[in-house]
């Protein structure tokens, strides 16, 4: 049976299955990855047909993930290498094998380990981290068209930063956002202030986020016991609209905002 073509799929883990997707292709990129170059060594280690091997040799070849090259003891034979873009692969594959691990054996199975060249201890786990940082399990992520904004809301107030911490936090919330935000007519949206024409869309959305704004600075304003909270939060609001719109004319946010929270914040007894 022909299989489907993936090559045009809107989905990167299609397209790669397109590329790398049989299991053959795979175990050899995991043997390039151990050393293997010779095509007698591939398929003493795989043990499949030559007409087989040599297709999928060939069509690694063709993806760039392999390349032919003369063999490195001066003889007449050829070797297949990993490119860079093969060498890549050795991510997904340890994700496969610690997935594998976890799954597949039993816990006194003997099974091969891969470790760190430098002191022979086993690999760490692979997870999946946050733009900052943070650990993400696999209920934390989602799929979302290439188009769609990111998210960046609020703080949560019930963790345990301090008010000054989501204060801060915030500013780069809505910075991140004030970036990546557009509208559908490609205009980057200023959703902390207000635009001239009150019927856009846009503009319901902006008045929305700054009252969303005002309201949760003056609540962290409020625990942290800024000396005048509400006057502290008007002026945030107002150090970010000016930032926001110093974005709308030249799409970069002032690196100056952040030094500016910080004096007014200092200003108002939060330190």
């Amino acid at each position: 049976m022909r299989k489907t073509d993936l090559s045009g799929a809107s989905c990167p883990i299609a397209r790669s299955l397109s590329d790398i997707g049989d299991w053959w292709s795979l175990l050899i990129v995991r043997d390039a990855l151990s050393g293997m170059t010779r095509f007698s060594e591939f398929q003493r280690s795989l043990g499949c047909a030559r007409n087989i091997l040599s297709a999928r040799l060939a069509k690694l070849v063709e993806r760039d993930v392999l390349t032919v090259a003369p063999a490195s003891d001066g003889s007449a034979y050829t070797e297949y290498r990993l490119t860079e873009k093969g060498k890549t692969l050795r991510v997904p594959l340890v994700a496969l094998r610690q997935w594998g691990e976890d799954h597949l054996f039993d816990a006194a199975e003997e099974r091969l380990s891969l470790v760190d060249k430098r002191d022979g201890l086993p690999v760490a786990r692979l997870e999946l981290h946050a733009h900052d940082g943070r650990t993400l399990s696999p209920d934390d992520v989602e799929t979302r068209k290439r188009s769609d904004p990111p998210v960046h809301d609020f703080p949560d107030e019930t963790d345990d930063a301090t008010p000054r911490e989501r204060l801060l936090r915030v500013f780069e919330a809505q910075r991140l956002s004030c970036e990546a935000l557009k509208s559908s007519d490609g205009l980057l949206v200023n959703i902390a202030n207000e635009f001239r024409d009150p019927s856009r869309p846009e503009a319901r959305q902006a008045r929305f986020h700054k009252d969303q704004l005002y309201g949760y600075v003056c609540r962290q304003a409020e625990r942290a016991a800024a000396r005048e909270p509400e006057a502290l939060a008007e002026q945030l609001v107002m150090l970010y609209t000016g930032a926001a719109d110093h974005v709308l004319r030249t799409r970069r946010y002032p690196d100056s905002v952040d030094k500016a929270v910080d004096v007014l914040l200092a200003t108002h007894g939060i330190h």
